[in-house]
């Protein structure tokens, strides 16, 4: 990809204080993106990523809200917008997660990962489409998981996964109602990335029995498919999910 890719361009990722969000948003400043970090109590770690992202030469900002409640994430969209100036791109990174039986699960609790998965991308997209519109340009990368848009379950992993299968749903529901104003919706669903800090170069010379291309998964695998998304060029894919997963089918029974 060409450097200045996407320069011009305004960006917000949602959980981005740390892990892949990190990794995607630093990915975006790279190609000319002015870009929103954004954290739920690491202010530090979110303030050292809008930084690293400065020192590419573009505008950037650390941003808190709770995703998990509808108006701290649009409140969060707007001050990303009115920070940067705009937005164009938003990547809903963040997603709640509890490893246990579903009938471990509270009703708080259970309600608490919805609304962190499909809640907190349907508020966050809700927010940043007049922007969008305005601009007659935007793109939305929502993250799912491996499996997600068959709707798989999983041991331990039931909420989660049902909100990733509902984030599928409202994806490609919004791919057909905003493509005319040129915003399209995709999503990339990630396999397991064990170890987020692990380089490529490092993986290719790792063995993974469980991908069956034979190495493990990086964040730079699943970042790559997401840059690849925000393109100008990308405008004729829209309502597609991208398993970035080796190969793995997400069997998770």
């Amino acid at each position: 990809m060409e450097t200045a890719a996407l320069t011009g361009c305004r960006a917000l990722v949602t959980g981005s204080s740390g892990g892949i969000g990190r990794h995607i948003a630093l990915g975006l400043a790279r190609l000319g993106a002015d870009v929103a970090f954004n954290y739920r109590s690491n202010r530090e770690a979110a303030e050292a990523g809008a930084e690293e992202a400065r020192r590419l030469g573009v505008q950037s900002v650390a941003l808190g809200a709770d995703c998990a409640v509808p108006e701290q994430v649009r409140g969060l969209v707007a001050a990303a917008a009115e920070r940067l100036g705009g937005l164009e791109i938003l990547i809903n990174n963040v997603g709640e997660f509890a490893y246990k039986r579903l009938r471990s699960h509270r009703p708080a609790e259970f309600e608490r990962i919805i609304a962190g998965t499909v809640g907190a991308t349907f508020h966050a997209t809700m927010g940043a489409l007049p922007h969008m519109r305005r601009a007659g340009f935007g793109r939305v990368v929502n993250l799912g998981a491996a499996g997600a848009d068959q709707a798989m379950g999983g041991r331990k992993e039931g909420p989660h996964l049902a909100g990733k299968a509902a984030v599928v749903s409202l994806t490609r529901s919004f791919a057909l109602e905003e493509a005319s104003y040129g915003v399209t919706f995709n999503v990339v669903s990630p396999g397991i990335v064990d170890d987020r800090e692990l380089s490529r170069e490092e993986a290719v010379r790792r063995q993974d029995r469980s991908a069956p291309v034979g190495r493990p998964g990086t964040s730079a695998d699943v970042v790559d498919a997401v840059l690849f998304l925000c393109r100008r060029e990308s405008s004729f894919i829209n309502g597609a999910v991208i398993a970035v997963t080796g190969g793995w089918q997400g069997n998770l029974g």
